[in-house]
């Protein structure tokens, strides 16, 4: 007897245009061992899934249970859309990072049971279950409430060290057109994505990341991780794959011998991948870069050695421009890096030290660099040490923090998509003016930086000019910069002299 199971990413999440790595994999596990399973995707861009068309899918399919992906965002209509569904009377199981945070949360919101930990395993446990093979006492790591209202937890759940054994993610549930609007595999250069390690072994005070993978690194082997791209690259003609671990090249031996492998490939394959700039070397990089690698991206995070102390990168900002120069000698052209800016203890001057840290970057680099203030997550060290005195507790279920964006369409956000303080205004850390003013001008500064080394002359004056009045418009008017000026942004984000531009096309 086999179960029947819908893998849900509710209609209420963030829209991405990247795959839904861990439901790819519970699929493709599910189905490995002879179940059905339904996968929706309500979020997809280019095929949106409303709660009645959710409701009827799931009523045809008739599954033993639902299994929700549960993420931080928009978390209060997740929890309203769960409880539609309970109507349903089909048991709803959740798992997912908010899920592994905050599971008696979950459960007091409409949730059966919450499962904590890797998913592959506890999901075919949890279908004995349903199918009366297993005691939902005997499911290892998830958590539920006994009739009298408590909450039971059963045994945690092992951290799976042999990585190799899980079947490759389920690509055929997510088809590329859903993501990008067209069946061209190579579409969007980061859909194809890899994940070939798990967990990290550092511990920023921002990142939640531990809660689902926990720290102990554990890698897939080279040969493992070839044989899925050149199973992806068979079946759906994909070339571009994007790896996505926390910090996949950790062990310098791993990432030569995966580098030594594509060489000998057949087929012309290109890769991008997140990194640390404290764990580059130059052999490492040189190969990287003979086997394709072409876009690398660095959570760099400060330029200010305080902050990075504080927030426990366990680097300097010398480690970093050391990681530049490693980077420019091995020829890498395009670099991706993160800021967060805006930390409790940061003044104005912290911001400018940073942008007189990031101007030492080597001219021979262009780089894309996003900006962010700092999000208190729950589960980190951020979270616990100012949520009481910044008065943000449990501030993903207030809804006026935690709702649906609207109004964030214009010019200047079809070139500047990732300095997300001009367009979204902090709610955690009370910010005094020069503060705020200091984190506009970060924005401003570092994206002026990044474009003269992306544009020719004329293309920046004319973009980041415009940009600045897009900006200044949308301030007053959010509709009347839509009328007049995002219409220009969309036509020139097409032309070919801006579409040579990394950062647009990434």
């Amino acid at each position: 007897m086999n179960c029947k199971v819908v893998l849900l990413n509710p209609p209420t999440a963030a829209p991405s245009s990247e795959i839904l790595l861990n439901l790819a994999y519970l699929s493709s596990t599910l189905k490995n061992a002879g179940h059905e399973v339904l996968v929706l995707d309500a979020t997809a861009p280019h095929h949106f899934l409303t709660e009645d068309e959710i409701e009827q899918q799931i009523l045809q399919f008739q599954p033993n249970f639902i299994g929700v992906t549960l993420t931080i965002n928009y978390i209060p209509q997740t929890y309203e859309f769960i409880n539609r569904l309970k109507k349903l009377k089909i048991p709803i199981v959740a798992g997912g990072p908010h899920a592994n945070c905050l599971p008696e949360e979950v459960l007091s919101n409409g949730v059966d049971i919450v499962a904590i930990g890797e998913g592959e395993d506890t999901v075919l446990e949890l279908a004995d279950y349903f199918i009366g093979k297993k005691e939902t006492k005997d499911v290892v790591g998830i958590c539920f409430r006994n009739k009298d209202g408590t909450v039971h937890y059963t045994a945690k759940r092992p951290l799976i060290e042999n990585l190799d054994r899980i079947p490759f993610p389920d690509y055929d549930s997510f088809p590329i057109a859903y993501y990008t609007g067209s069946s061209n595999p190579e579409s969007n250069p980061i859909f194809w994505s890899v994940f070939s390690s798990r967990g990290c072994p550092y511990n920023c005070i921002f990142c939640s990341s531990h809660n689902v993978f926990g720290r102990t690194y554990r890698a897939r082997s080279p040969q493992n991780v070839f044989q899925e791209i050149e199973f992806v690259t068979e079946k759906y003609g994909a070339r571009i794959f994007a790896f996505q671990d926390d910090e996949a090249f950790i062990n310098k031996e791993r990432i030569i011998e995966f580098c030594q492998l594509v060489k000998k490939s057949r087929y012309p394959l290109k890769f991008s991948a997140r990194l640390r700039i404290d764990n580059l070397n130059g052999q490492m990089l040189r190969e990287m870069k003979s086997a394709y690698f072409r876009r690398l991206a660095f959570g760099i995070e400060s330029f200010t050695d305080e902050t990075l102390e504080k927030i426990n990168k366990k680097y300097t900002v010398e480690t970093i421009h050391k990681g530049f120069k490693l980077l420019e000698k091995a020829g890498f052209a395009a670099i991706y890096f993160n800021n967060i800016i805006g930390f409790p203890w940061e003044t104005p001057e912290h911001l400018k030290n940073n942008i007189k840290e990031i101007s030492k970057i080597p001219k021979s680099i262009t780089y894309f660099s996003s900006t962010a203030t700092p999000i208190p997550y729950p589960g980190t060290k951020l979270y616990e040490q100012y949520h009481k005195e910044y008065g943000f507790t449990d501030w993903w279920l207030d809804p006026k923090r935690n709702s649906l964006l609207s109004n964030i369409s214009a010019f200047f956000m079809h070139f500047l998509p990732d300095q997300i303080p001009l367009y979204i205004e902090d709610d955690f850390w009370n910010y005094s003016p020069q503060m705020k003013k200091a984190i506009t001008d970060f924005c401003w500064k570092n994206s002026s930086m990044y474009l003269r080394r992306c544009l020719f002359p004329h293309e920046y004056l004319f973009i980041f000019g415009f940009s600045k009045i897009s900006h200044m418009v949308w301030k007053f008017s959010p509709r009347l910069e839509r009328i007049f000026l995002y219409p220009a942004g969309w036509l020139v984000k097409r032309l070919a002299f801006v579409k040579k531009t990394s950062f647009i096309n990434r």
